[in-house]
Formats: C-alpha cells, structure tokens, sequence
C-alpha cells in the first residue's frame, strides 16, 4: 500500500473531481467543507485525518478505513460506501448517506444520533450496540441488518424495507414504522398467525 503524506495537509472548499486514490495511506490530512465528485477512494486509510462538512457525490469509498479519524456532518450522495468498519472511526461519526449502498459496514458501537440512510441498500449493516435515536432510515433496504441492543428512540422507519428489529432487545420508543413491514415485529412473539 502506498502512503501519501503531501506539504499541503490542509484542504478548505476545494472540488476534488475524478480523482483516484485507491489503495493510499493517507495521514495527517484536514478536509473542510470540501467535495468530492465522481472519486474513487477504494480501498484507502485515512489515518488521524479530519473530514467537515464534506460531500462525497457518485464516489466509490468501498472498503476505507478510518483510522482515528473524524467524519463531521458529512454527506454521502450516489455513492458506494461497502464494507466500510464505521466504529474505527472518532466519535462522533456524523454522516448523511442519501440513495447509496452501505452494505456490509459495521457502525457497532457508534453514536450516529440524528443520522440519515434515505432510500439506501444497507444489506447485512451491523448497527449493533449503536444510538441510531431520532435517525431516519426512510426507502432504506435493510434486509439482514443487525440490530442488537440498539437506541432506535424515535427513529423513523416509514417506506423502510426488509428489517428485522425486536421490541425485546432495542429501545424503539416512538420510532415509526409503516405496513406492511411493520407486521416483522409479530415474528419475535411466538404466535401463530391465521389468514
């Protein structure tokens, strides 16, 4: 893996447009309010590196690391966010995914209060052991999320597909959820169910 340190380590409003970093070791860098634009990055470590305010728009992240690193209300639009270990990231992890495939990340662990996974795949996500409250999972795909000991206090799940979420071991106080998909929370009751 090539490592990346540049004089310039501070980047404030810049476009970064058809850029490929695969595979790079990146350290020390600081990113503000910065895009980047049809990019892709898979496959790199940013290692003590900051991101604020950043866009990420038709992007390919698959398989970052963010090693002791903050992500700071950033956006992520159209974007391939796969396989991504979102917990080594600093706390707090501030991310806003919009019409991207996150799946097989793991946020385990994390407080993404107020986090946003809008029309989304996010196919065998672990959001085990996270603060997901007030976090709005609306269109998502969530077929073999794990949610496990999981705050989803007044998350919203309307148009949500496929999860599997049980009342026994995840705070949902007053989440909403729409039907048909609502009906999953009847599987954990061990009851039988006549048409």
């Amino acid at each position: 893996m090539e490592k990346e340190k540049e004089e310039e380590t501070t980047h404030i409003n810049k476009r970064f447009e058809n850029i490929i970093w695969e595979e790079k070791h990146i350290i020390g860098r600081n990113f503000d309010t910065c895009t980047f634009y049809k990019c892709s990055l898979k496959g790199c470590i940013f290692e003590d590196c900051y991101f604020e305010k950043c866009t990420f728009e038709e992007c390919d992240l698959s398989l970052v690391k963010f090693k002791e690193t903050s992500v700071s209300a950033a956006k992520i639009n159209k974007s391939k966010a796969i396989g991504i270990v979102w917990y080594e990231a600093s706390n707090p992890l501030s991310v806003a995914f919009t019409d991207s495939r996150i799946s097989y990340s793991s946020f385990y662990g994390k407080n993404c209060k107020k986090a946003q996974f809008i029309n989304c795949i996010a196919d065998e996500v672990d959001f085990n052991n996270c603060n997901l409250s007030q976090s709005n999972f609306a269109g998502t795909d969530l077929k073999n999320a794990i949610f496990n000991n999981t705050n989803l206090t007044q998350a919203n799940f309307v148009g949500a597909l496929n999860y599997r979420i049980s009342a026994a071991v995840n705070k949902i106080k007053k989440a909403k959820f729409s039907l048909p998909e609502a009906l999953s929370f009847l599987y954990d009751l061990d009851i039988v169910l006549i048409d």
